[in-house]
């Protein structure tokens, strides 16, 4: 039986008032990981002071533990403060290690003014820019006028240290210091099911070019392949911009074939759809009716892939891509009947009974942000035999799980106002025996 909504990441149970963005996912051992931003400074994207939140739950989702931080950033103020926007978790079943990906910005940076370039440069060192100055950040924490050592290093909190004392930080742009003016893709890992995390480590060089400028992770949750050529691999959706004016946004993915530590990027999603003249629209030249940007993956039988994906089409529906050699390429790009506003979708692969369903969330409006509605698939997301609607009125991002006694536990944003992030607990004959058509 549907459950009673919890506000699991509120200011009544946290440190801050605003909260946006949620991941889920249960481990091995049945633990539940629910992920969120914490934003400091207001509800808003970046700039602002955006840090990773992690609740957890032992038994289904009946009771949570306490609000902790994984990922933490710096910044005093909204404009001069670091970020770290939209989690996607995904948890690598033959190591036991739960992964979070996220995208970073240095202060003053969001989607709209993120400049081209990876922020490293040809030796794979960290770009910091100083006055006029183009610096690198060695591995040794100091950093670097080319070949030159300065009289300058970063410490582990990214403060600038100059004879031992502070003189600037290059995630807040104190002191004049300041990364690069664009956006990271990093990660981080849990081995102990999110009590504990790893510092974050950045893939920009790995998976992001000179040309684009912005690059974000799902949000939500990743996957991991379990049958065909590419067994094991672990493949998150991500999406970036070759340009901020006008902005472009175009889906994709990262996949690793090494449980997270090496990464590549696949192929853009419904890439040469369409053209612009004698100009074909794909992954550097978009149209704004035929941006894509913010997608959840699904597995399908034989390794296949399929992504259900936020689009800008005048359709005002939820468009799908397919990949049959792990992400690497994507076709058969086409609309589901099911209105979206402009808005992320949640999908997920669940057990009933002997038999895989496929599950799709998401603000089921042509218009608006609201009428949360969850939908059950036996053909992986192409007709659907039920649904249930989660929630009438302000309905935002979701994400769901399976958890480990069958139910689904759902995370969303019930609310524009962007001030909690609840969780819900249903079981597939909830949506099985609605009457909703």
């Amino acid at each position: 039986m549907r459950s009673t909504p919890f506000r699991l990441f509120s200011k009544e149970r946290g440190p801050v008032n605003n909260y946006r963005i949620p991941s889920i996912i249960t481990a091995d051992d049945g633990t539940v990981i629910a992920c969120a931003d914490a934003r400091l400074y207001g509800g808003s994207d970046n700039p602002n002071r955006i840090e990773k939140v992690i609740c957890r739950s032992f038994d289904n989702g009946e009771s949570w533990s306490d609000m902790r931080f994984a990922v933490t950033e710096c910044g005093a103020d909204r404009e001069h403060s670091s970020a770290a926007i939209d989690p996607c978790l995904v948890f690598d079943r033959t190591k036991g290690t739960l992964l979070m990906l996220y995208s970073h910005t240095p202060a003053g940076v969001g989607i709209l003014n993120s400049r081209r370039g990876t922020g490293f440069d040809s030796e794979g060192r960290q770009i910091v820019v100083y006055g006029k100055r183009r610096l690198a950040l060695g591995g040794d924490g100091k950093l670097y006028d080319g070949a030159k050592a300065t009289e300058f290093c970063v410490d582990g909190h990214f403060d600038v240290l100059a004879n031992g004392e502070k003189v600037g930080n290059i995630r807040t742009g104190e002191g004049g210091f300041s990364e690069y003016r664009t956006s990271y893709m990093y990660i981080a890992k849990s081995f102990d099911n999110g009590v504990t995390w790893t510092t974050p480590e950045c893939i920009s060089p790995s998976v992001k070019e000179d040309y684009m400028c912005f690059i974000g992770a799902g949000p939500g949750v990743g996957v991991q392949l379990t049958e065909g050529k590419h067994k094991g691999r672990i493949v998150v959706p991500i999406y970036f911009t070759p340009r901020f004016w006008p902005l472009m946004e175009c889906a994709a993915c990262i996949f690793s074939d090494d449980g997270g530590n090496t990464w590549r990027r696949g192929g853009a999603m419904g890439e040469n759809r369409k053209r612009l003249g004698v100009f074909k629209v794909g992954h550097k030249l978009i149209a704004d009716g035929e941006r894509t940007s913010e997608a959840q993956i699904v597995t399908l039988p034989g390794g296949g892939l399929k992504a259900f994906i936020r689009n800008h089409s005048s359709r005002r529906r939820v468009a799908v891509a397919t990949s049959t050699d792990g992400g690497e390429t994507w076709h058969d790009y086409h609309y589901l009947d099911i209105p979206q506003p402009i808005c992320q979708i949640s999908a997920l692969n669940v057990m009933d009974g002997d038999r895989e369903a496929t599950l799709v969330l998401n603000a089921a409006s042509e218009n608006k942000r609201e009428h949360g509605v969850i939908r059950l698939s036996y053909d992986y997301g192409e007709t659907f035999a039920h649904s249930l609607t989660i929630k009438e009125g302000e309905f935002v991002y979701s994400c769901m799980t399976q958890m480990a006694d069958g139910s689904i536990g759902v995370l969303y944003e019930g609310s524009t106002m962007h001030e909690t992030v609840d969780f819900v607990k249903l079981t597939l004959d909830d949506i099985k025996s609605s009457t909703e058509a």
